[in-house]
Order: C-alpha cells, then sequence, then structure tokens
C-alpha cells in the first residue's frame, strides 16, 4: 500500500494489465489464493495491532476502488465490490442462523 495512484495520469492500457478472469489454471488460482490470504492476514494484523479496524478496512478499500477503477473501470468495479457486500451479508445472514440454532 506503499504506492500512491496519480489520477493525472492516464487509465492503464487494457493490453498492458493482465485481466484476472476468465479461465485458470490450478498453478495460477493457487497463486491467487496465496496472495488474497497473504494480504488479508496483514490487514488483519495492522487492525488488530493498531485496535483501528475501521481506518485499516477503509484504507485498504480506497486503495482497492481506486486501483481497480484504474485498471479496469468503473462498472466492473463497482460489481465487485456489490459481490463483496452481498458475500458479506450472506455471511452474516448464515451466522445469524447457525447461532439460533445453538
Amino acid at each position: 500500500m506503499g504506492e500512491i495512484i496519480q489520477f493525472n495520469r492516464k487509465i492503464i492500457e487494457s493490453e498492458t494489465v493482465r485481466h484476472d478472469t476468465g479461465s485458470l489454471s490450478e498453478q495460477e488460482t493457487s497463486k491467487v489464493e496465496q496472495i488474497r490470504d497473504s494480504i488479508e492476514t496483514a490487514l488483519e494484523t495492522v487492525a488488530q495491532t493498531e485496535n483501528m479496524p475501521l481506518t485499516v478496512a477503509m484504507a485498504a478499500g480506497r486503495y482497492s476502488a481506486m486501483r481497480m477503477f484504474q485498471i479496469q473501470g468503473r462498472a466492473e468495479t463497482m460489481a465487485f465490490l456489490d459481490q463483496c457486500i452481498v458475500t458479506a451479508e450472506l455471511c452474516d445472514d448464515l451466522t445469524k442462523l447457525m447461532d439460533e440454532d445453538a
């Protein structure tokens, strides 16, 4: 998260960026999962160490939203972020149901 995003630069040309969508090999899928897990672990560690989970979430979200917008545009970025929120809502709902059954 050390890189400062310069908005005065033009949006990254699509042919210079590898979009991580579509078919991935098993090895590529494993690499993507490893990257995701290591970033989530690092963020959670900082959030707990500093006792500032909202600040860490906002910083990560800001970086994510701005970088994704530069790479793939508004529509795809908004769709991804919306799907993340839907997933979080489903997890909350399932957790509540499990607590009720206990």
